[in-house]
């Protein structure tokens, strides 16, 4: 096997972590989902990903938690926690290890001291929160749709969303060679972390496109679904503050929550004059 079926392997494992989070998964699990020995499959993991297969999954969960304490105020940390796969008493000694600071206070401060990169991001949703009219401002925003079923094809980036740029570049100019871009085709970003939680270094994107039928074998088949689709018009830099406008202010609030469907990032023009952009951010709710 060569590097890049390596990759398209771990991508595979990934995503099965993903849309399993919340079960009681183990290394075991993975390694048996993806055709290999455990102790293998962990080699080839850390190689790619530079941190074991337990660490990755522990880590997800944890994240994943301290991302349901800022977008569900109403759910109790009991219930998280055992979403999690912890007791109670696990859970708080988990949460404070990894996190430095305890799931209450976490939840009441609404995110974790981000390095500088996302502290603008932080003060918008501070600033926001103070203003009487916060959640209708953002709802205006906000259309509930039900999207149709996708197939993309798309390459994963793991690094600070920031860094992007290049990467779509480079994205798009490989689908290009490879005959992928048509009239009618989408491009669309999933984002898997959320930067006020995960390391910044440490977040992962997939860059697609939506085709007909897949050729290579970095696929996501998307079933219909329902979403909250937020009309972003601005610089790419200010997306971020989008997201959160999105899971910090509107989401809680509401009267959704968010499941393990992948968010969607539909773009839907090039950039402008101005550095701006149009695209739609599609939350899954339910």
């Amino acid at each position: 096997m060569n590097e890049n079926s390596y990759s398209q392997i771990v991508n595979q494992a990934i995503n099965y972590i993903h849309f399993n989070v919340d079960k009681n998964i183990t290394a075991e699990d993975i390694a048996s989902h993806c055709c290999f020995s455990k102790y293998y499959f962990n080699r080839i993991f850390r190689s790619i990903v530079n941190e074991s297969v337990y660490s990755f999954i522990k880590r997800m969960k944890l994240e994943n938690a301290a991302f349901k304490l800022r977008t569900n105020k109403k759910k109790a940390i009991t219930e998280i926690a055992l979403e999690a796969g912890y007791s109670p008493s696990n859970f708080a000694v988990a949460f404070k290890e990894y996190f430095g600071i305890s799931a209450s206070d976490f939840r009441k401060n609404s995110t974790i001291a981000p390095k500088d990169t996302y502290k603008a991001t932080v003060e918008h949703i501070s600033r926001m929160e103070k203003q009487e009219d916060f959640f209708r401002q953002i709802a205006s925003k906000i259309t509930i749709r039900q999207l149709p079923p996708m197939l993309l094809e798309y390459e994963r980036y793991i690094g600070n969303y920031y860094d992007l740029a290049k990467a779509w570049d480079d994205f798009c100019s490989d689908a290009e060679k490879q005959h992928l871009i048509k009239e009618g085709t989408l491009f669309i970003g999933i984002s898997y972390d959320d930067p006020l939680v995960t390391d910044e270094d440490n977040c992962m994107y997939d860059m697609c496109v939506t085709v007909d039928a897949a050729k290579g074998t970095n696929v996501h088949k998307l079933e219909s679904g329902l979403y909250a689709c937020y009309d972003f018009y601005d610089r790419l830099e200010n997306l971020n503050k989008a997201f959160n406008e999105i899971f910090s202010l509107w989401l809680p609030y509401s009267n959704f929550n968010i499941d393990n469907r992948l968010p969607l990032e539909v773009y839907k023009s090039s950039l402008d004059e101005e550095r701006r952009m149009h695209i739609d951010i599609c939350i899954p709710i339910v």
